[in-house]
């Protein structure tokens, strides 16, 4: 009898999701050579061909868009009864902390599978900026959170990889002989230091033309045309647009996402839910590193 790798599922659901190697491969958290080669054993284990190159998109052959339904219900019920198998009924509240840029964005599919196999379980969703989590964390305030800060002895991974882009209004233009208008966070701000040290390092003259507490006030000002952010690619809708190269602007790097549980004897329930995001990210253990 053969059998499926369910890591090569998941990474061909990714792809299913996103069109494309590069961005399935930052989701995943794996290299993009890593997923090909993930894709090519898939493809050789079924004996069919999967996908059709389409630009730079990848679009699923018949053989694909069948697979990938029977792929998204065998993950859907591995991560059920990953939650269902201890006798032991979940309650809450957990109270998860996330950054603005991925709470509406990245958590309700990763929670989706959770609640769904907890019904009595309850989550209270804390909204804010990576500093105030992590401190919310340090007070026993919170069981899990997403952040973008390090820290050492808390157990974490890497949730998510996302790109950072310059982005601006879908109708903006740079003047080419002005300073770069920028929209920035106050501090501290992992994003704020990101933009100016890659202005700075290629000499950029910028202004710092509206400085916003948080994330909505970023939206407003840069949907308004006061001037460019740089935050990660999760921000990006129709309205707004990503500049780079071809606008001369310094290149930008990856940042992570970590999910850190709390240390001090965490409830069964964030315990658990630590453990199934760490199997959907590759099957990640839970690590006491700060990396």
């Amino acid at each position: 009898m053969r059998h499926l790798d369910l890591s090569l599922l998941r990474t061909f659901v990714a792809i299913c999701d996103e069109e494309n190697f590069a961005k399935a491969a930052l989701k995943v958290h794996k290299s993009q050579p890593a997923i090909s080669q993930q894709m090519g054993r898939l493809e050789n284990e079924l004996q069919v061909s999967l996908f059709i190159k389409c630009g730079r998109r990848k679009k699923l052959t018949a053989a694909g868009v069948r697979l990938s339904e029977y792929a998204r219900r065998l993950l859907a019920l591995h991560d059920e009864l990953w939650t269902t198998l201890d006798d032991q009924e979940l309650i809450g509240p957990v109270r998860i902390g996330a950054p603005a840029d991925i709470a509406d964005t990245v958590l309700p599919s990763i929670l989706q599978s959770f609640a769904r196999a907890n019904p009595r379980l309850s989550m209270a969703i804390h909204v804010g900026r990576s500093p105030d989590l992590m401190d919310m964390l340090f007070a026993g305030e919170l069981d899990l959170t997403i952040s973008t800060r390090k820290a050492d002895g808390y157990p974490n991974l890497v949730l998510r990889s996302s790109p950072v882009v310059w982005i601006a209004a879908s109708d903006y233009q740079l003047v080419s002989d002005e300073p770069l208008s920028l929209v920035l966070a106050d501090e501290p701000s992992i994003f704020r230091a990101i933009a100016l040290e890659a202005l700075t390092r290629e000499q950029w003259d910028y202004k710092e033309s509206y400085i916003a507490p948080n994330l909505a006030g970023i939206k407003a000002a840069v949907r308004a045309g006061l001037g460019i952010t740089a935050r990660s690619i999760e921000m990006v809708t129709p309205e707004f647009r990503v500049l780079g190269k071809h606008q001369g602007l310094p290149s930008l790097p990856i940042i992570n996402f970590h999910l850190y549980l709390r240390n001090d004897s965490p409830s069964e329930a964030a315990r658990k839910l630590y453990q199934l995001l760490a199997s959907q990210v590759g099957g990640a253990s839970p690590s006491m590193d700060s990396d």
